[in-house]
């Protein structure tokens, strides 16, 4: 039994409350891109705090975890 093109969708898609899409820049030898403002609302992230990336060999897909800075005093 076949699934149809929308379920296929449905079954890959992430399921997101907010997407929001950004674009890499080149900074001299690094590239570099701009975190949305309602991303960083959202997940209330500050100076200092640090995005782990999470990336599979030969595949498109990324994960990434952020990395809250831990606060004096915590």
């Amino acid at each position: 039994m076949g699934i149809t093109q929308d379920e296929l969708m449905d079954l890959i898609e992430p399921k997101a409350d907010i997407e929001k899409v950004s674009t890499i820049s080149r900074a001299g030898e690094t590239f570099s891109t701009r975190i949305p403002k309602d991303i960083m609302d959202e997940l209330e992230i500050k100076k200092g705090d640090k995005i782990r990336w999470f990336v599979q060999r030969g595949s498109n897909d990324i994960e990434i975890k952020l990395e809250k800075q831990k606060q004096n005093g915590s």
